[in-house]
């Protein structure tokens, strides 16, 4: 009777200990998803992302870093500490990186509501945000002679257009496209004729070029929807042109159920629609023809 007793006692304490371990891990706190986003975002990713954690309780760590870092360090997974997401500005990014084998197919029910010009066909990453080109036109202009980007070739805007870096990704998401829907010759004319337009060389930052916009120097210039243009009348030519900020999960992503969680909540925030206006073309298609783009504009003077 003693021996029954004994084992009964036993049983009792393991399955004590079993449950208090199974509370345990219960409460013990969850590892932290890391972001690598760009410097840019700093000022508002940080309290947007913050919700994520305080409906999931899974926190978030976020890397701020230069945009071609970031790339570079997913692809080669030599980042401290790896990233379990990427969050890029611009789908040339986003799209080396899938191209690269760098990322993973999102799991989840929120991207296949993003709009399918929107996202990777396969899944690897979508669009987190959009960002529209269109042509800004000097409050100093009465009468717009300007509603398309051919026009901005045209000899009656002579020494009155302005533009920003090509290397900025808004402008080199449309070239990019401007060779898928023209072809490579006549994108190249169409860029070399803002060239030969240009009242100033490129500035390195829009915001300089909006300046330039309100104060009358430049009448015409190509903008981003993205960039505080106050004062400055935009045109939307049709077909719009976009670019995008892009995510993904990483291919070595250490909590690569608890980033897929985050991606299809930050998808489930911005429930992006269907361009309005655009060519219709899924814009991966940009970021494949990025090199091509980043060519042209060396070849037609366009710095």
């Amino acid at each position: 009777m003693r021996y029954k007793v004994h084992l009964c006692l036993l049983a009792a304490v393991a399955l004590l200990s079993a449950c208090e371990s199974k509370t345990g891990s219960q409460d013990a706190p969850q590892e932290p998803v890391v972001v690598y986003a760009a410097h840019a975002a700093e000022s508002y990713l940080q309290d947007y992302l913050s919700g994520f954690t305080d409906e999931t309780g899974i926190p978030v760590n976020i890397r701020f870093g230069e945009p071609l870092q970031n790339l570079n360090e997913v692809i080669a997974n030599r980042g401290s500490p790896p990233a379990d997401v990427l969050l890029t500005t611009s789908v040339a990014e986003i799209w080396q990186a899938a191209d690269e084998g760098a990322l993973r197919p999102i799991k989840g029910p929120a991207v296949a509501e993003v709009p399918d010009v929107l996202r990777d066909p396969d899944g690897f990453w979508a669009a987190f945000d959009v960002r529209y080109s269109a042509i800004g036109v000097s409050p100093k202009v009465t009468v717009p002679v300007v509603n398309s980007y051919e026009s901005l070739a045209s000899s009656e805007v002579h020494g009155k257009v302005c533009l920003s870096s090509s290397a900025l990704p808004v402008n080199r998401a449309l070239i990019a496209m401007l060779i898928e829907d023209k072809g490579p010759r006549q994108a190249e004319i169409l860029v070399r004729g803002w060239v030969r337009n240009l009242a100033l060389p490129p500035f390195e930052k829009e915001e300089d070029l909006i300046e330039a916009l309100r104060s009358g120097t430049c009448h015409y210039g190509v903008l981003s929807s993205s960039v505080a243009s106050d004062r400055v009348k935009s045109i939307g030519p049709v077909p719009l042109y976009i670019d995008i900020d892009g995510v993904g999960v990483a291919r070595h992503a250490r909590y690569p159920e608890s980033a897929d969680k985050l991606v299809n909540w930050m998808l489930q925030q911005q429930s992006l629609q269907q361009p309005a206006s655009s060519n219709g073309r899924n814009i991966g298609l940009a970021g494949w023809r990025d090199e091509d783009a980043v060519l042209l504009a060396e070849r037609a003077g366009y710095r």
